[in-house]
């Protein structure tokens, strides 16, 4: 099994048409946006949701996935999202078992 890197963008929770741009801009640079929206163990203030809205994208290469995921970044906050989070993880191993 080869390592991969794996980035997660993470914005406000959106909705409707801000949901659909998002999904477009995502698709783009070879992002898929989650088909929910996150809980965090936070407590919602005027300011900020205790929920967001985030994304994923997968590389074998760092640099492909970092320059992806800063080109994103830069277009969403194009947009106005409110950017609160991207990172990116070093895979080094991912099992998927058959459902049962």
């Amino acid at each position: 099994m080869q390592k991969y890197y794996e980035c997660h963008i993470t914005i406000e929770p959106v909705y409707d048409e801000r949901l659909a741009l998002f999904t477009e801009q995502c698709s783009r640079f070879n992002f898929k946006p989650a088909k929910l929206l996150m809980q965090k163990d936070r407590k919602e203030t005027p300011e900020r949701s205790n929920k967001d809205t985030f994304c994923t994208g997968h590389s074998k290469e760092y640099d492909d996935i970092y320059n992806r995921m800063m080109s994103l970044v830069k277009v969403l906050q194009s947009d106005k999202f409110a950017v609160w989070r991207y990172k990116i993880e070093d895979v080094i191993l991912d099992v998927k078992l058959d459902k049962v």
